[in-house]
């Protein structure tokens, strides 16, 4: 190592012995705000910074501590951060970049999430919503013409006054549904009536089952009434060809309508006990109809006596 080297590393070691020693005054802030601008207290100020030293079993030369004395007065090695400026933030945006893109990313992130979720609930809900009304609103105006004629094929079939009045009834109640835009209520009433009509054109026999080994009969007590005895004949409609049809039937003992092949009719136990000998005596029922329905009636016309009570379940 030449000369130069050498008095380079010596200055270097004095700078850094003096940034050591501005650093200890900057952590000793009492000593500093009592002592430091004081011209009469320098001396005392450099004695205590050397007896801290000391303390650390180090020896500070007092020039040493008078450069650091002065250089922490200049403020020398003390940073003062750059005014802000445009430049300024731009390079703190670029040197904070990766932290910012992902601060960014997750703010996107969150963003399309709620974008989708207010889309998915609240935006697609309502286009539904207003779809639904707008064909709902085509389907009312389409109603009238619709009712109308579902009405006049239900008179055309009806061959009698109470299917007729019926229709015409509702009739009159579906088109004032049609005019306060009750769609339900519309879908309800035209759908009566295509009951009506599909009821009225309607051809079958009811035959008293009397298969080996199906029941033709049974008998019930009635709630609440435990010394009486409600009897039932088993019918089943079935058409011209054959068929074995299901129809609606409503309950007398719980008024529960239900879908059904096979149903019991309420009769006198004088017709309970007739068809029961009938069945009896050979095991066929010879006078198995009990009643006919035929085309433009609403119900059956009953060739056995009955209250027109039923039952579906037994």
């Amino acid at each position: 190592m030449n000369d130069t080297d050498q008095s380079r590393k010596i200055e270097l070691n004095e700078v850094m012995l003096a940034m050591d020693v501005v650093d200890t005054l900057r952590h000793q802030q009492s000593i500093v705000d009592r002592e430091l601008g004081v011209e009469d207290h320098d001396r005392a100020l450099i004695e205590k910074v050397r007896n801290i030293y000391a303390g650390q079993g180090l020896t500070v030369s007092d020039d040493v501590i008078a450069e650091g004395v002065k250089a922490l007065r200049e403020e020398r090695f003390t940073y003062s951060p750059p005014q802000n400026s445009f430049q300024l933030t731009l390079a703190r945006l670029y040197v904070n970049r990766g932290r910012w893109f992902k601060r960014g990313a997750l703010a996107i992130v969150a963003l399309l999430a709620i974008v989708l979720v207010y889309q998915f609930t609240v935006v697609a809900p309502k286009k539904r919503a207003r779809l639904q009304h707008q064909q709902s609103l085509q389907e009312l105006k389409a109603m009238p013409a619709k009712l109308a004629n579902q009405r006049d094929q239900v008179l055309a079939e009806a061959r009698e006054d109470e299917a007729r009045q019926q229709a015409e009834g509702l009739y009159r109640d579906t088109m004032a549904a049609v005019s306060r835009q009750d769609a339900e209520a519309v879908d309800k009433g035209y759908a009566a009536l295509n009951q009506i009509y599909a009821q009225l054109t309607r051809q079958y026999e009811l035959r008293i089952v009397s298969r080996p080994d199906t029941s033709s009969g049974v008998w019930r007590v009635p709630k609440n009434q435990s010394n009486a005895r409600n009897y039932y004949i088993i019918v089943e409609a079935v058409t011209a060809d054959g068929n074995r049809l299901s129809l609606p039937v409503t309950s007398e003992e719980d008024g529960k309508t239900s879908t059904v092949e096979q149903w019991g009719l309420r009769v006198e136990p004088a017709i309970f006990e007739q068809v029961k000998r009938d069945k009896v005596d050979d095991g066929i029922i010879g006078r198995n109809v009990f009643g006919v329905k035929k085309r433009g009636y609403l119900a059956p016309q009953f060739a056995i006596p009955t209250t027109g009570g039923a039952i579906t379940q037994w």
